[in-house]
């Protein structure tokens, strides 16, 4: 008859440890729902629709919150009395978990800019209110187009112009020049 040995306290602690990743793995919930907006059944078949339009860079939903005002212009003050309130909205230094729920009620997903990993400048796991503060200011100075200080509405959009397609000459792509050898680049081929 063989003694059970119990476990060290090493192992029972790493058991639990990956029992309890196991289950919050499990939990997490992404914010993605379904394909690609992009694409849409038609006929029984799935074809990419092209999109042009104007829109909004996800920050500037944050951005036109803050402006105090209501003069349809945001200027420094008016971000840095917004980040003080919203820094303010955290009960601690944000790590990614708290950041992501932040991120989806602000600026509508965890995957829009600017993201957890574009606050963390030391990458430590959380932000401090230094780093959140400074990357409003970065993000601030990146939309105003003509550097006046002042962001106006038109300066938070985006003009997307949907890809156009070329057509195809000899299994390239028209407007690409062959180089020697028959491949781009001008090297013979192996």
């Amino acid at each position: 008859m063989t003694s059970f040995q119990h476990p060290t306290p090493r192992i029972t602690l790493a058991l639990a440890l990956v029992a309890v990743m196991s289950l919050s793995a499990c939990a997490t919930k992404s914010d993605r729902r379904g394909p690609p907006p992009d694409r849409q059944e038609r006929g029984g078949q799935d074809r990419a629709i092209k999109t042009s339009g104007t829109f909004m860079h996800p920050v500037a939903a944050l951005f036109s919150q803050m402006d105090e005002d209501r003069d349809k212009v945001v200027t420094p003050n008016e971000v840095a009395k917004g980040a003080d309130a919203e820094w303010a909205s955290f009960t601690q230094n944000p790590s990614a978990i708290q950041f992501s729920r932040w991120s989806v009620e602000t600026l509508g997903s965890t995957d829009a800019m600017p993201n957890f990993m574009s606050f963390d400048r030391d990458f430590n796991g959380v932000i401090s209110k230094a780093e959140f503060t400074s990357q409003l200011d970065r993000e601030f100075v990146r939309l105003d187009k003509n550097g006046d200080g002042q962001l106006t509405r038109g300066e938070m959009l985006i003009a997307f112009e949907a890809p156009r397609g070329r057509a195809k000459q000899g299994g390239q792509e028209s407007g690409q020049k062959r180089g020697k050898g028959g491949d781009r680049g001008g090297r013979p081929p192996r």
